[in-house]
């Protein structure tokens, strides 16, 4: 095995992992509530358009992850808040909100129209950006401790 795919393995697999991976989803599953509660509001009540009530949702529900995550998701590095580590989470968050608004295009042309539609289309654009969002969050950002 190539020792850069050894790697990252590791850092995905070990003890604590499955637990971490709980914590995790729990706390993208109170993010998600926030973010599309949010973006749903602005959508269907304030009639902005799609993309503007996402990145307002989703940089609501950012702030409060990356503090979750640090202080309760990854156990293993330190829990204190750190700018540098937030800074790298904003970076991942920045590629994590490319694939959904990507995606959200995908389904907006597929699933069109408001009422209903807009919560799904929502729902599975997050539930894409989610598979990319563990593996960078736990290679990038939280792989070890922040002096």
């Amino acid at each position: 095995m190539a020792p850069a795919l050894a790697a990252i393995r590791a850092r995905l697999g070990g003890e604590g992992r499955l637990a971490e991976g709980g914590r995790f989803f729990l706390v993208a599953l109170g993010g998600l509530g926030i973010d599309i509660g949010l973006a749903w509001a602005l959508i269907a009540l304030a009639g902005v358009p799609d993309a503007v009530g996402a990145a307002v949702g989703f940089a609501t529900a950012t702030v409060a992850n990356y503090v979750a995550h640090q202080l309760w998701t990854f156990r293993e590095g330190s829990r204190r808040l750190s700018l540098r580590r937030f800074l790298a989470f904003v970076a991942v968050v920045g590629v994590v909100f490319a694939v959904r608004l990507g995606a959200l295009a995908v389904l907006g042309a597929v699933l069109p129209g408001g009422g209903l539609a807009v919560p799904v289309r929502l729902t599975l654009a997050a539930g894409v950006s989610f598979l990319v969002a563990l593996p960078l969050n736990r290679l990038l950002v939280f792989r070890e401790p922040v002096a």
